[in-house]
């Protein structure tokens, strides 16, 4: 059994995590896997690969292969809050789709039909994080994923579909969606590199190794208290 799981979606973000604690590689059915043993917690560490699909097919896969105790998204994201800062830490309560409009059905933007509104962290990670003034720039709410990157008047959209949004990314929903379905306890911890301007792109390259780091830097504070 693993206690818990770490999803990242790119080499970048998984680095910061491999060069500073004992995990060593295992076998996985999609994306690259890592496992290490410390302070006596089995930690699984996934890179996933960009997007929904990717996300979602490889936090089903390793639940089922490692049945972790919880599920964590970790590395950067899109700020879209208005008090959001580059390399501030976005913890996700709740996750919306981006893109999903089933609303000529009755459902709300951003619902898939017979599923919830949203998707909520969980209480006793999101607790664990509250209690934790380690980091002053943590901001607690809403983070909405969608198969692409948000910039421009697609941020423009966005704030204005999503008002309580602090974030946008291209798979937290996703693995929230399979946590809930498998049941297990699920939170994301991701720290932001660009402010979804149209300049986006190129803050995002520029920022992602030291976001990277506050992420994983946050998410091991977060295990400890486990």
């Amino acid at each position: 059994m693993t206690d818990v799981l770490l999803l990242a979606a790119m080499a970048e973000e998984t680095a910061p995590l491999l060069a500073a604690h004992d995990f060593r590689e295992v076998e996985v059915r999609h994306g690259r896997a890592w496992r290490c043993e410390e302070g006596g917690r089995a930690i699984g560490l996934v890179t996933c690969g960009i997007g929904l699909v990717n996300s979602a097919a490889s936090a089903a896969l390793a639940i089922r292969d490692h049945d972790p105790k919880a599920v964590i998204s970790i590395g950067s994201a899109g700020g879209l809050g208005a008090d959001v800062r580059v390399g501030d830490i976005i913890v996700g309560g709740s996750y919306r789709y981006a893109d999903a409009d089933a609303t000529a059905f009755g459902y709300e933007y951003g619902q898939i039909p017979s599923m919830p509104v949203s998707f909520a962290g969980d209480e006793h990670l999101l607790s664990l994080v509250e209690a934790d003034d380690t980091d002053d720039t943590v901001h607690v709410g809403e983070i909405v994923s969608g198969n692409s990157f948000v910039a421009g008047e697609l941020a423009t959209s966005l704030r204005t579909r999503f008002p309580q949004a602090l974030a946008a990314d291209m798979e937290s929903t996703a693995i929230a969606q399979v946590a809930w379905g498998m049941g297990i306890p699920f939170v994301c911890v991701r720290s932001i590199s660009d402010l979804c301007t149209p300049s986006a792109n190129d803050d995002f390259k520029g920022n992602i190794d030291t976001v990277a780091q506050r992420s994983a830097d946050a998410v091991w504070r977060l295990l400890e208290q486990l």
